[in-house]
């Protein structure tokens, strides 16, 4: 599912259609418009004919764990992650520079009292989740919907839920903006330092 912003109601159902009729596309669904912030959003299903292992799979293998799911922009993923060792950063960018072109951003240690603070704080977050919020987000994680590739859709999740594809993916969407508001801290907190650290802060895009 992917979030359109600053789209137009005279021009969503056009780009819908265009994304639908996209090469990689199987199908493409107008799941929800909301008029006032113009933003739409989409479900999409697609199949890539692509034998590149994913980035997710380079970094759990070197201990790379991201702290926010991979962004997107001007053709580029970027990726933040927490990383125990520099070799263990060294050894995950010599693995991607296999895959494409790679840069750090940023290198640096966080501050481990306020790693601690910011793990209680996505404890308690998920806490404040609400049974139903929590019900779809388990459900999600286990069905595979966060792999990489997806294992499952929106639809598919829906499917064994009495809620309509919509409603589900407006919980999870509430479910992952309290829980990576109480993630952002943890970004924003960490400065870059030099030197060697037991805990690094590993930033990385690639086309």
């Amino acid at each position: 599912m992917i979030e359109l912003n600053n789209v137009r109601g005279s021009a969503i159902d056009e780009l819908v259609a265009w994304l639908d009729d996209h090469p990689v596309m199987t199908t493409a669904q107008l799941l929800q418009y909301d008029e006032a912030s113009e933003n739409a959003y989409v479900s999409l299903v697609g199949e890539y004919d692509d034998d590149t292992e994913p980035v997710l799979n380079v970094l759990l293998r070197n201990r790379c764990f991201p702290t926010v799911p991979a962004t997107v922009a001007d053709g580029r993923e970027h990726w933040s992650v927490i990383v125990p060792t520099n070799e263990a950063v060294s050894q995950a960018h010599d693995e991607l520079r296999n895959l494409g072109s790679i840069t750090v951003d940023s290198l640096g240690a966080p501050e481990l009292d306020g790693l601690l603070t910011g793990l209680i704080d996505i404890k308690q977050a998920v806490q404040r989740l609400s049974p139903r919020q929590r019900e779809i987000l388990a459900r999600a994680i286990d069905r595979g919907y966060y792999d990489s590739p997806r294992a499952c859709s929106i639809e598919t999740l829906a499917e064994t839920d009495s809620a309509n594809a919509s409603t589900v993916g407006n919980h999870l969407r509430r479910s992952e903006a309290k829980i990576l508001e109480a993630v952002f801290p943890l970004l924003t907190d960490a400065g870059p330092t030099t030197g060697d650290a037991t805990t690094d802060e590993y930033v990385s895009s690639r086309t």
